[in-house]
């Protein structure tokens, strides 16, 4: 029986992690739309099929943020709910991987910032030859603005890749002094 709880509490870390992962995606399309409001306007809302939706901007940029990142959940719920199963009881589980994945949405989060950050130092200097690979619309009239949005959501996938060893080193911490305490 304390097997079919964990598995319980597991699925509900994977839907709780999509939803996650969701509204992280609906907070960093409002700093990045405020950064690049081009960004979504020349762009994403094109990309997602919003550029005719009679919604306001930042509603639009909150739909193609939830649309864009959801996804992610499932990973990260699969593999750092996985790594739950370390904890003793399904109440600990639970616990320890719902703090785990706010640990994961924090360092999602920074490293996205640090994106954008490292975006607004590359682009002192632009030189569109860098940028071949980049989808650039023609006409961006505010690019380096634009080119810091795209910075900042690159490094917010990679951060949530790279998330998913640190929510395993948060389960491994919290573990290890857990056992260490009794």
């Amino acid at each position: 029986m304390p097997v079919v709880k964990k598995l319980l509490v597991y699925g509900l870390i994977v839907v709780l992690a999509v939803l996650l992962a969701g509204l992280y995606g609906i907070a960093h399309n409002q700093i990045s739309y405020t950064v690049a409001p081009e960004y979504f306007t020349k762009f994403k809302f094109r990309q997602f099929g919003f550029n005719d939706t009679p919604l306001p901007r930042r509603v639009r940029a909150s739909m193609v943020g939830f649309l864009a990142s959801w996804w992610m959940g499932i990973p990260i719920g699969l593999l750092v709910g996985a790594a739950g199963f370390i904890h003793r009881g399904h109440r600990r589980m639970l616990r320890v991987t719902l703090w785990s994945l706010l640990v994961a949405v924090g360092f999602t989060l920074l490293f996205g910032l640090g994106g954008l950050i490292y975006g607004y130092v590359q682009t002192a200097h632009i030189d569109l030859a860098e940028y071949r690979q980049w989808y650039i619309p023609y006409d961006v009239t505010d690019l380096r603005r634009f080119l810091c949005a795209g910075y900042m959501h690159n490094s917010s996938y990679l951060g949530g890749v790279l998330a998913i060893p640190v929510a395993w080193v948060f389960h491994i911490v919290v573990r290890v002094r857990t056992k260490d305490a009794t």
